[in-house]
């Protein structure tokens, strides 16, 4: 799977402006502000000292973070399925397990709100 082109990468920018909103239900104007938004809430719910120790990778922190239905992100392993597979990344249509896409999907969202913080 390539997931680090432009086109996919762009996708996922997208998808965080159109997940990702302020305290008062605003959509953000700029991936950045989108982007450092999440961070700020992820860092805020889940960088406590036992999470931390529980799970030390910030990558799988972040994905247990968005188990917790953080904003408007998908969550329905189907949703989630549907999504991975619209942006292209399996032109073979191989069957992934439920894991596997959501490990994608969430990896894909923390590697775009890493870069655009």
């Amino acid at each position: 799977m390539k997931t680090n082109t432009k086109h996919v990468r762009d996708l996922i920018r997208q998808h965080i402006l159109d997940c990702v909103y302020d305290y008062e239900g605003n959509e953000f104007p700029g991936i950045s502000q989108a982007s450092a938004h999440l961070y700020e809430e992820f860092e805020r719910v889940a960088n406590y000292p036992n999470n931390i120790n529980r799970l030390p990778n910030s990558q799988n922190r972040f994905s247990d973070y968005l188990c917790g239905l953080p904003f408007s992100f998908h969550y329905t392993h189907y949703d989630i399925k549907e999504y991975v597979n619209s942006l292209g990344v399996n032109p073979e249509n191989k069957e992934y397990s439920n894991a596997q896409s959501m490990k994608l999907y969430h990896y894909l969202i923390y590697a775009e709100m890493m870069n655009n913080k």
